[in-house]
């Protein structure tokens, strides 16, 4: 989503959190950005694409949706997808859920995420992305956890310039997850922030990072933006809120972002698959893996602890056929992990194969789609 400047702009509920971390990861390989000319405009996009009226379905007003080369661009900051296929046409917008759009949220197994800082932005932006980083990261009991990589091809999020495709009052735009994976562009405006103090442009960060993890905004209501309810323990008319329609400085975080964030975000997941059977028989195999998930305090996945809020699990199980037919199918379930456990049983994966004629084989893998808290 976009940041606008005292117009519209910030997240819908509160909570944001941007975890720093592993600069100097020897892991990463280091690579330089190089900075190049580039300018993007951006022209009012045709009602007739199929994004766009889905977008107009959802509540939009025609006429108010932009586009660029690489984003539909929507009022008051946000970014889409122009890929129709990056969307869940099952979900009408009515199915909203506390603090995020149409129940959009980074799922609790994908709790580390890399962020590219392109030198479009310049070096006191850059600075600033840093510091948002480090204030996201300092939020204690919150699973999110942002490491800044070197390399573009690292990233989950990518920070960059507008490239002046925006007007004066836009000073930063990004957009919700998609499959449980955060949003991954967020744009700033460069032009404009330059007018401003560090502090104001470290939240303007925040809160765009905000919205690529799935917050909108905290008077979301009062906007006339649909789809969102306030987070228990939070206030709709939380103007120190960082995800507050208009841009501010000051201090990161009110008390009621640190309740969403904790809330929204309070543990990382990680599956574990564990053999049960190894059965090789005149040819014929049978394997069985138990898929267990272990519980951490956040996505560096350093420190194990329980569970503190109950968690719904969507997943998928996989299924490859071949040997004397090929094909792939799936099979999607749920499960509930209460609270108080650091290790939780989810399902078995099975694969068997026969070498007789005829015999079709199968193999089985499993993987978590969505895992989000239980407000």
């Amino acid at each position: 989503m976009k940041k606008v400047f005292n117009y519209q702009l910030v997240f819908i509920l509160m909570g944001l959190l941007f975890v720093v971390g592993c600069q100097n990861d020897p892991e990463e390989l280091i690579e330089e950005a190089t900075t190049t000319a580039r300018v993007d405009v951006k022209w009012l996009a045709s009602d007739n694409h199929p994004v766009v009226q889905l977008l107009y379905s959802r509540g939009y007003e025609k006429g108010t949706i932009y586009e660029t080369e690489e984003h539909f661009l929507a009022p008051p900051d946000l970014l889409y997808s122009k890929d129709i296929n990056d969307y869940d046409l099952s979900d009408d917008g009515s199915n909203a859920k506390q603090a995020f759009n149409t129940g959009k949220l980074v799922s609790l197994n994908r709790m580390r995420i890399n962020v590219f800082i392109d030198s479009s932005v310049g070096t006191n932006l850059t600075t600033d992305s840093v510091n948002a980083i480090a204030q996201l990261n300092g939020i204690n009991n919150c699973a999110l956890f942002f490491v800044r990589v070197f390399n573009a091809n690292q990233a989950n999020i990518t920070i960059r310039s507008d490239f002046g495709a925006e007007s004066s009052n836009v000073l930063g735009r990004a957009g919700f997850p998609s499959n449980g994976r955060a949003f991954n562009t967020v744009t700033l405006n460069v032009d404009t922030l330059g007018a401003y103090g560090s502090t104001l442009r470290r939240n303007v960060v925040i809160h765009e990072l905000g919205h690529c993890v799935g917050l909108r905004h905290t008077d979301w209501s009062a906007n006339g933006e649909g789809g969102a309810v306030n987070i228990p323990g939070t206030s709709a008319n939380d103007t120190g809120s960082i995800m507050w329609h208009t841009a501010r400085g000051g201090g990161a975080f009110s008390a009621g972002d640190l309740v969403a964030f904790r809330a929204l975000f309070p543990r990382a997941l990680r599956i574990d698959v564990v053999n049960v059977i190894d059965d090789y028989d005149y040819g014929e195999i049978y394997i069985q893996d138990d898929v267990f998930v272990d519980v951490f305090t956040n996505g560096s996945y350093t420190t194990s602890t329980t569970l503190n809020r109950n968690v719904n699990v969507s997943y998928r199980i996989n299924v490859q056929e071949y040997n004397h037919t090929s094909g792939s199918y799936y099979y999607n379930r749920n499960r509930t992990l209460t609270a108080g456990s650091s290790r939780y049983f989810i399902d078995e994966e099975e694969e068997e194969c026969s070498p007789y004629q005829g015999e079709t084989c199968t193999e089985e893998y499993l993987e978590i789609r969505l895992a989000s808290s239980i407000l």
